[in-house]
């Protein structure tokens, strides 16, 4: 069902590599205001090429992105993409510097500061501030990422499978910590990945993609707020989606 008032709505999009089969063709996905959309889907079929679009870094053949009802024709700071790619940072500045990279422009010293210094607080990264992208785990990485985009006050976060390079604890660390950012900042996220699990604990409402990149429609999420992954309740819905996910990937024709 589309939201009556979304905030990111990609509308009949395709996209193809040049002298191939589209990658995707006729695409349509609404983004509910406020809301984690986890878009699930197998390795190639098209989710970071999708995200990729909805930040108006990669062109489409037809279609259009529109936020907040005005159409999109190339990136803006109100969307913010990270990747897993943990190379995002620039090595020779420390995370304050990296961090407070898109801070400079117009702000003056010490309002910068005390913004760096509130964004690396909210990441868990508080002390950690003088140290270089080589002194930094994944984890600790992808948090001063996350801070670094937050920095320029986006209202959409896209978010290509950030957490798919990194251990189990220290996933569900960054799970918590991107479930306090949406909270407090009341962004609008749409997330791709392959994470059954990770989709349930996150996601508002999950919509599957398959390999031939079309879309089912969006299905809000059978926990609601009671996500307790020691649950008996988590365990069956997650069995019960994984069951779902893999019928779809190869019989979803909308």
């Amino acid at each position: 069902m589309k939201p009556e008032n979304p905030a990111l709505e990609l509308n009949n999009l395709t996209r193809r590599w040049s002298g191939r089969e589209p990658v995707f063709s006729g695409l349509s996905l609404s983004v509910s205001r406020g809301e984690i959309t986890c878009l699930l889907g197998p390795s190639g079929c098209g989710k970071s090429t999708l995200l990729r679009c909805a930040a108006s870094l990669d062109t489409v053949e037809s279609g259009h992105i529109s936020v907040n009802g005005e159409i999109m024709t190339e990136p803006s700071p109100g969307r913010q993409l990270v990747l897993q790619d943990d190379r995002q940072l620039l090595p020779w500045l420390n995370v304050n510097d990296n961090v407070s990279f898109p801070l400079r422009m117009g702000k003056a010293c010490n309002k910068v500061a005390a913004d760096t210094e509130g964004l690396l607080g909210l990441v868990g990264l508080a002390d950690a501030g003088s140290l270089y992208p080589a002194q930094l785990s994944g984890g600790m990485k992808q948090r001063a990422v996350l801070a670094r985009a937050l920095a320029a006050e986006p209202g959409i976060l896209l978010l290509d499978e950030p957490f798919a390079a990194l251990d189990s604890e220290i996933r569900k660390r960054l799970h918590g910590i991107l479930k306090d950012i949406h909270r407090e900042k009341g962004l609008t996220i749409l997330m791709v990945t392959h994470d059954v699990t990770e989709a349930l604990i996150l996601a508002d409402t999950i919509v599957y993609m398959n390999s031939r990149g079309i879309l089912s429609p969006s299905e809000k999420n059978p926990l609601g707020n009671k996500r307790d992954t020691e649950s008996g309740d988590f365990f069956l819905e997650t069995t019960r989606v994984r069951r779902r996910y893999e019928s779809l990937l190869d019989s979803i024709d909308v």
